[in-house]
């Protein structure tokens, strides 16, 4: 194992920490702007369109999250590889 094997695992490992640990709250927070963000004529139907967007892909993101950590138990009750990692 040579250093940039090394930096390059590093480097990932913390792009997705900083993704997964600091965007999902940020993208929540967009949402939640998103959601009650005025307008000037009254309705929001862009702001609630976007909201609705950010929320599924937090919604997608825990989904995702909880069926990794349970993937081998699942796998074990059903046979059925999620991410094609047992076997």
């Amino acid at each position: 194992m040579n250093f940039a094997t090394i930096f390059g695992s590093i480097f990932e490992v913390t792009l997705v920490g900083i993704l997964l640990g600091a965007g999902l709250p940020a993208l929540f927070a967009l949402g939640i702007r998103f959601a009650h963000s005025p307008s000037s004529n009254g309705t929001n139907a862009l702001g609630k369109i976007a909201s609705t967007i950010c929320f599924a892909i937090i919604a997608v993101a825990i989904i995702a999250g909880i069926l990794w950590v349970t993937k081998a138990t699942i796998y074990q009750y059903s046979g059925f590889d999620i991410f094609g990692t047992e076997g």
